[in-house]
């Protein structure tokens, strides 16, 4: 059912629908322009209309000029561009885009994730884009669906599931997390009880050599460094606490630490599920929420 109107038995050209596909799966043997009119040949529109339309899209997308290639002579980035005109091509009221970022590499990714987002609020189209890439869901959403063996685990905006996780698999899907069984065998948490286990993020966490003065010393626990992974804007450690592997970030202006070292290990706040239960636990020694090391 798209806006009140049931479309199971309208042809899939009359539906309204675009769709980007994983693979772009663009016409070979047509170029960029003849791509780009495809829907709206087949809706038998004017060659006046179809030739100002395809125009139109080869600017919206940056590549007017380049109407007479063929797929082969683009970059990956450049034939995603072309998938989404086609889509748009002819004013569908939906656009459905499954992955369509999986088969571009990191860089031309990031550049087109900001581009698309930027097209889609600028033409007002409603847009569903499927994606296991969390950085991906997070900067291109409006609205993050979470799904999990076909349910819905949790809607709501980027911010608001981000912040407060309802269930522990959401809890658990964004970023590089830590699990923990026990995790009383941490300072100054209050005690839940029926508690599955613990979710930890990297940003709850403060690994400081023995020799660094901190706020919250009294709480923190010793840890032992386990790798130290190098991530470009910062150092990623993976710490054993009490047979806990924590993974933390450290910044690059920061006294650098060695795999073998001692540290102590502050963590701030955690997640504990019960049952499919999520709750926010902070740390008692925090005396103001906002502090944040």
């Amino acid at each position: 059912v798209i806006d009140g109107k049931v479309v199971n038995n309208i042809p899939a050209s009359e539906r309204g629908i675009g769709f980007v596909f994983q693979n772009y799966a663009l016409f070979r043997y047509m170029t960029v322009y003849d791509n780009i009119a495809f829907g709206l040949n087949v809706k038998k529109e004017n060659k006046k209309y179809i030739d100002e339309r395809v125009h139109e899209l080869l600017k919206l997308i940056s590549l007017d000029g380049l109407e007479k290639r063929y797929p082969s002579q683009l970059s990956g980035g450049q034939r995603q561009r072309v998938a989404f005109a086609r889509a748009l091509a002819p004013n569908p009221h939906l656009l459905l885009l499954d992955e369509p970022f999986a088969a571009i590499d990191a860089k031309v990714r990031q550049e087109l994730r900001s581009w698309l987002k930027e097209m889609i609020e600028k033409l007002g189209i409603t847009s569903i884009f499927v994606t296991h890439d969390q950085d991906e869901a997070i900067e291109v959403a409006d609205e993050i669906i979470i799904t999990n063996k076909g349910h819905i685990e949790q809607k709501g905006t980027p911010l608001e599931i981000y912040q407060n996780p309802q269930t522990a698999f959401a809890a658990s899907f964004f970023g590089q997390t830590s699990q923990i069984t026990n995790y009383q065998s941490f300072h100054s948490f209050p005690k839940v009880d029926n508690v599955d286990k613990a979710i930890i993020r990297p940003e709850f966490v403060k690994v400081s050599k023995k020799n660094e003065v901190q706020r919250f010393g009294p709480s923190a626990s010793e840890g032992v460094v386990e790798r130290v992974s190098f991530r470009g804007d910062s150092l990623e450690l993976l710490v054993n606490v009490n047979d806990n592997q924590i993974i933390a970030k450290r910044g690059l202006e920061e006294k650098s630490i060695a795999v073998g070292e001692k540290v102590d290990v502050f963590i701030y706040r955690l997640f504990v599920t019960v049952g499919e239960k999520a709750m926010l636990l902070e740390n008692q020694s925090l005396v103001d929420d906002s502090v944040f090391i």
